[in-house]
């Protein structure tokens, strides 16, 4: 396979794994290039799966209430669901350190928690 043609069957590939099936029965030598290029482009395509933001809000509202629980808020069960007692909680920590009462955990409160706001983190 010509670079030339390689050039052209990457542009026109709707997905990976489309390699394999265009070079059956072709003995190139440029096959295993071609391999390396499928599995290249496979492992860009997974880096551009959409992100599950409710698992990343579960597990950054459980570090939330693991969190006040450590600074001695009563925040109820650890189980990453805002509930009425995180709700609470987190009105109690943002009245004792000056911040908007709001009883969210919204970016200002996660930082005065020391917590990487994933959320909400623009891309650079």
């Amino acid at each position: 396979m010509t670079p030339a043609l390689l050039s052209e069957v990457l542009s026109k590939a709707p997905a990976a794994g489309v390699f394999r099936d265009l070079i059956v029965g072709n003995e190139s030598r440029d096959d295993a290039a071609v391999y390396r290029l499928n599995d290249a482009q496979a492992l860009a395509s997974a880096e551009r799966r959409p992100v599950d933001t409710s698992a990343m809000y579960l597990e950054q509202m459980k570090l939330t209430q693991e969190t006040l629980t450590s600074f001695g808020y009563a925040t109820g069960a650890i189980d990453g669901i805002m509930r009425f007692e995180t709700a609470s909680a987190l009105r109690a920590f943002q009245r004792e350190q000056g911040l908007k009462v709001t009883g969210q955990a919204n970016p200002e409160t996660l930082a005065a928690l020391g917590i990487e706001d994933r959320l909400y983190r623009r891309p650079r």
